[in-house]
């Protein structure tokens, strides 16, 4: 049986990327700190609301773990896009 993307799947992808493109240029232009936490914390509320129909479904430990997992994975990324941000500015 073949599952049927929906066509938002697209636009959810790209929001993800925008969001890790802001935190690059946050590092590449030596920005204060508390923009890219501002940035990673607009991040968060974007994932947790596209990602809310899943959530819904998930109870107890499974809701836990996983949003857990996630939220760990994002901020390493965020974090990792702002450290190539620093090192390509020069301001590493």
């Amino acid at each position: 049986m073949r599952s049927r993307r929906r066509p938002d799947d697209l636009a959810v992808a790209f929001g993800d990327l925008f969001f890790a493109i802001a935190i690059f240029a946050c590092g590449l232009f030596n920005s204060p700190l508390w923009t890219a936490g501002l940035a990673a914390f607009g991040m968060l509320a974007y994932w947790s609301w596209t990602r809310r129909a899943v959530l819904n479904r998930l109870r107890g430990k499974a809701w836990v773990s996983q949003t857990s997992l996630a939220i760990a994975v994002l901020l390493a990324i965020l974090g990792g896009a702002y450290w190539l941000g620093l090192g390509m500015g020069g301001s590493f």
